[in-house]
This record gives C-alpha cells, sequence and structure tokens, in this order.
C-alpha cells in the first residue's frame, strides 16, 4: 500500500516536471520564432543536397528495384555467391537509375531548351508587331465606340504617367539592387546545379542503403513502442509510401504523355511556338485540379498576340485535352491511389499550396490523404469502442445515437421515415450494419 502511494507520487511529479518542461519549451519557441525560423531556413540549405537526393532516390526507386530483381536472376546461375550477385544487381541497378536520369535531364535539355530560347528569341523579336497589332485594335475598337472613348483615353493617360512615374521614381533609382540581386540570382542558380550535383551522388548511395536503412528504421519502431503499436506505425508507413509513390510516379507520368501529345498536335495545328506550349502545358499538369488553369492562361495570351482565331482554337484544345486527361489518362494511371473526394484534393492543395507554394500543391493530395486515413482508422477505432457502427450512411438523417440504439429527433411537424439506419437483419447492437 505504502509502495503504490510512492508510486502514484512519482507518477504526480514526473506529470508535472514534463507539464512544466513542455511549457518552458513552448514560450521559448514563441519568444524565439524569428530566430529559429532563420535557423530552419539555413539548416534547409545546408540539408539542401541532401534532400535533393533524397527525391530523386525515391523517384528512382521503382527502376532500382526493376533492375536489381532482374540481375539478380540473371546472375544467380553462373555465380554460386549469393554475396557478390546482391552486390552486383545493386550496383547494376544503382548504375541504371543514375544513367536513366541523366539521359532524361539531357534529353530534355537538348530538345527543350533551344526551342524554348529560340520561341523566347522570336516573341521578343516580334514584340513591335505584336504592339502594332493590339494598337490597331485598339484604334479600330475607338474608332467604333464613341461613348466610352474619352474615359478609355483618359484611363490609359493614367496608365502612361503611371508607369513613366514608376519608371523614373522606383525602377531607375533602384537599377544597382536590382543588377545586385540579379547577380545572386545567377549565383544561387549556380549553388542549385551544384546541389543537384551533389545530390546525384547522395541518391546513389540512399540506393544502395535504402533497405539498411529501413531495416533500421523498424528496428528503432520496435525498439520505442510495444508490438501492436510498433506494427500499427510500419502499416502506416508503408500506406504513405504506396500512396505518395503511387501518386506522385503516377502524375509525372501522366504530365509527360500530356506533354508530349500537346507538343504533337500543337505542331499539327500549326500554334506559334509548339515547344514552349507542350513544356508549359506538360510541367503545370503535374499540379492537380489547377495544373491546367495555371498552363493554359498565359499560353493562351501568348498565341492571342499572334492570332485571336488561333487563341480560341487553343482554348478549345486545351479543354478536349484536360478532359481527356481528367476522365480517361489520369485515372487510367493513377486510379484511386489517394481515396480523397473532389472537394478534399482541392482543399488540400489550397491549403499546402499557401503554406510550401508550388511544391506543397504537388505533395500536398497524398499529404492529405494519409492524414485523412489516419483520422478515419482513428474515427473507426473509438466508435469501435463504443460499438458504434463505422459506415457513415448510418448517421445520416435525423436520428441521435443512444445506448437503446437509435432515437428519432425531428423537427415539429416533420413525419419520422419509414426505414432507419441500422434497421436490417446485421443490426443486433446499436448503431447496426457492418463497420
Amino acid at each position: 500500500m505504502k509502495n503504490q502511494k510512492h508510486r502514484d507520487m512519482a507518477a504526480w511529479g514526473l506529470t508535472a516536471f514534463i507539464t512544466i518542461v513542455l511549457c518552458i519549451l513552448f514560450f521559448f519557441v514563441l519568444y524565439k520564432l524569428r530566430e529559429l525560423h532563420a535557423f530552419s531556413r539555413t539548416l534547409s540549405a545546408i540539408l539542401q543536397p541532401i534532400s535533393f537526393g533524397a527525391v530523386l532516390a525515391y523517384v528512382l526507386t521503382p527502376i532500382y528495384n526493376r533492375v536489381r530483381s532482374t540481375l539478380s536472376r540473371w546472375l544467380s546461375g553462373p555465380l554460386k555467391r549469393q554475396r557478390l550477385v546482391n552486390s552486383l544487381a545493386s550496383g547494376g541497378g544503382i548504375a541504371a537509375s543514375l544513367l536513366f536520369i541523366i539521359l532524361v535531364a539531357y534529353g530534355l535539355v537538348a530538345a527543350v531548351v533551344p526551342e524554348v530560347v529560340r520561341s523566347i528569341v522570336g516573341i521578343a523579336d516580334d514584340m513591335d508587331t505584336y504592339f502594332a497589332t493590339m494598337s490597331n485594335w485598339f484604334n479600330e475598337f475607338m474608332s467604333r465606340d464613341t461613348i466610352y472613348a474619352p474615359y478609355i483615353r483618359q484611363l490609359l493617360d493614367n496608365v502612361g504617367t503611371y508607369i513613366e512615374n514608376l519608371v523614373n521614381d522606383t525602377i531607375l533609382p533602384n537599377l544597382n539592387s536590382y543588377l545586385v540581386n540579379l547577380s545572386a540570382g545567377v549565383v544561387q542558380a549556380l549553388r542549385v546545379t551544384l546541389n543537384l550535383i551533389i545530390g546525384l551522388i547522395v541518391a546513389a548511395y540512399l540506393l544502395g542503403c535504402k533497405d539498411t536503412l529501413c531495416a533500421q528504421s523498424k528496428k528503432i519502431i520496435y525498439g520505442l513502442f510495444r508490438t501492436p503499436a510498433a506494427n500499427l506505425i510500419v502499416a502506416k508507413f508503408r500506406y504513405a509510401h504506396q500512396v505518395f509513390g503511387g501518386f506522385i510516379n503516377g502524375k509525372l507520368l501522366d504530365s509527360l504523355i500530356i506533354g508530349i501529345i500537346a507538343m504533337v498536335f500543337c505542331n499539327l495545328l500549326q500554334f506559334p511556338y509548339p515547344m514552349l506550349l507542350a513544356v508549359v502545358i506538360g510541367v503545370t499538369n503535374v499540379i492537380p485540379f489547377f495544373g491546367p488553369f495555371i498552363g493554359a492562361i498565359p499560353c493562351a495570351l501568348l498565341v492571342l498576340l499572334v492570332s485571336p482565331l488561333q487563341c480560341l482554337y487553343f482554348c478549345i484544345f486545351v479543354l478536349i485535352l484536360q478532359q481527356f486527361d481528367g476522365n480517361i489518362l489520369g485515372p487510367k494511371i493513377l486510379g484511386d491511389s489517394t481515396g480523397l473526394s473532389s472537394f478534399w484534393v482541392l482543399f488540400s492543395i489550397l491549403l499546402f499550396g499557401g503554406l510550401f507554394g508550388f511544391v506543397g500543391m504537388i505533395v500536398g493530395v497524398p499529404l492529405f490523404a494519409v492524414f485523412y486515413s489516419l483520422v478515419k482508422d482513428f474515427i473507426g477505432w473509438r466508435l469501435g469502442r463504443k460499438d458504434l457502427s463505422q459506415d457513415t450512411d448510418d448517421y445520416r438523417g435525423l436520428y441521435a445515437i443512444t445506448d437503446r440504439g437509435y432515437e428519432y429527433r425531428a423537427q415539429k411537424g416533420s413525419p419520422e421515415p419509414q426505414e432507419r439506419p441500422g434497421s436490417g437483419e446485421d443490426s443486433a447492437r446499436p448503431g447496426g450494419g457492418e463497420p
């Protein structure tokens, strides 16, 4: 009895100590929030090559696994030493994965960059023609409409005055700072290129030791948690890997196919700057839901400068292409890899896009899908402990759940429905139906 009392006092003391420590840490984080943010940015910049390497290794894992398993089968016959077979197969998988990403990068640079540069130079060379065309449209419109002409001229005069003041008062005095920022941008681009090269080396090491890292992670989890909890954590990590891998790899393949289709049809339909249009459409298609609109708007404006009629044709083509992607190609490649409804897809894109920008818009959907699955499983577990149904349809209508089962609570004057949830053969317990 005395020992139990001491144990209770020790437990309360430990709880109070942990609570005080957490409160101190919370107020420290609030007080040093700016310094912690700066430290996190510095740390992320230092670890940027590791981040690039981890992303590349994750994307290249399917290729590595396929090549390694194939080489293992081929080498198991001639070679009898299993360790040698594993080493050669792993080395071949790493070499094939790195060769694949290098060839893809080289192909994109060799095929896309010259065309994009040529398109941009063409746009710059034809800028006078575009302004003349727009001026002719404007003059023709002004000659037809005499009611709003004075207001439009006044508006244009105000815009011209604003631009002149902006150039004289803001741009020219700060020209030196702009040049400094441009130089810093060039240095940052070189630093990112160097980090990408280092990231390739990191990706090779991660691919070679990924099995060991996974085994060590499982070892830590089973060492820290009880076996049932550890099994649940490992299962959830496997589910997260399945969702992320299926969605990201599938979305990259889907965007590549859409980019190729766009390039072919832009050439067939003789749209201006076909390679530039195809690259923008393919890259922005990586973003779920909003990607087609983000890519179509600047492309349509670019085509509009050349020909309004071709701009109309281009908008129709993009609409057809995105309908094909959303209803046929996308579901065929991705399937139901996330299990989210359209509303939650839109919500996750807006939330993570606002927090993390372009990267958040890409990874927001699978990340929210994992969070949604965790909440769903937790609610299902809580309902199971209360011996209630886990079927959402059982909670529709005006029924309230009590210990005696379902109790109908309707508004005054509304009739009670003939059927209630859980009224079938499987309603032996409150909530009815299968979980």
